[in-house]
């Protein structure tokens, strides 16, 4: 019997392997020319792509896939499953030797976000695997209880959040004001899985930067755990996998901060259902 997680689980723990193995060689950072969108790619980039193609080949056989650096290889009907791949989400992280980037993959029946099946997204730091297929969900989305030093908001921002923003809402740094602590750290998969795995409160992208594999298994993982979410400017629940659309996220754990930051993101934002994308019986 198939079971789609132990695939993911599997894909996850090859680009792993293989990513590692070219960073302890100093090669990671070599550039590759220009990806499918566009953007620039490092020899870690291609590696980890690679690996993960052959698994999910390997495993899935019907399967077309949608990734970051060679876009989407496959027919465009007919197929069992869609794989939707992130190679390394925080490149740049990568590039230069900061240790804080993550892959992610995501698996669909069909073409839409709310297609999928099972995500899965690791940390290339520490290896940790964060996964969902159904209700079955690693690790618990539960916060352990914080310590009496550790109260108050903290969040992680896109960048862009603050260098587009910051002049022209000064309700932003209102908000950022009241926060304990708020990070950039450079790679928005596993900044939305650590708030899902309770190691913030929100992740908080209000401009459209990212794209579909920069979200799509984080925002699957969450939305099971009941966590808070928003997007913008469309639904992206209802989006095709391979759109080429960017959009901006919100993900919180509490109500109460969903709705603050919402204030302050503005008109637009499409509110996401709970456990929305949840696999079909």
């Amino acid at each position: 019997m198939l079971v789609i997680r132990e695939v993911v689980e599997e894909a996850l723990l090859a680009a792993h392997s293989s990513l590692r193995a070219v960073v302890d060689r100093g090669e990671a950072a070599y550039p590759m020319g220009r990806g499918a969108y566009g953007d620039l790619s490092y020899r870690g980039d291609i590696v980890s792509e690679e690996a993960i193609f052959g698994v999910l080949t390997r495993r899935l056989g019907d399967v077309a896939l949608i990734s970051e650096e060679r876009g989407f290889l496959g027919s465009p009907k007919g197929n069992r499953f869609w794989a939707l791949i992130d190679p390394v989400d925080g490149s740049a992280n990568m590039s230069r030797g900061v240790d804080f980037y993550s892959t992610g993959i995501a698996v669909a029946e069909g073409q839409f976000f709310h297609d999928i099946i099972c995500s899965g997204v690791i940390d290339h730091s520490t290896g940790r695997i964060f996964l969902r297929e159904a209700d079955f969900i690693i690790p618990s989305s539960k916060r352990e209880d914080r310590s009496v030093d550790d109260s108050g908001l903290t969040a992680f921002l896109h960048h862009a959040t603050i260098k587009k923003l910051g002049s022209s809402r000064p309700e932003l740094y209102k908000l950022i004001g009241k926060m304990r602590y708020f990070r950039v750290m450079g790679s928005a998969l596993l900044e939305m899985c650590l708030v899902y795995a309770g190691g913030g409160d929100a992740y908080i992208c209000l401009t459209q930067e990212l794209r579909m594999h920069d979200i799509a298994p984080a925002l699957y993982m969450s939305l099971g755990g009941g966590l808070l979410a928003a997007t913008y400017p469309k639904n992206l629940t209802e989006e095709r996998l391979d759109t080429r659309q960017r959009f901006g996220v919100i993900i919180c754990r509490s109500d109460e901060v969903f709705q603050e930051v919402l204030e302050v993101a503005g008109m637009g934002w499409h509110v996401l259902e709970r456990g929305e994308a949840a696999s079909r019986s």
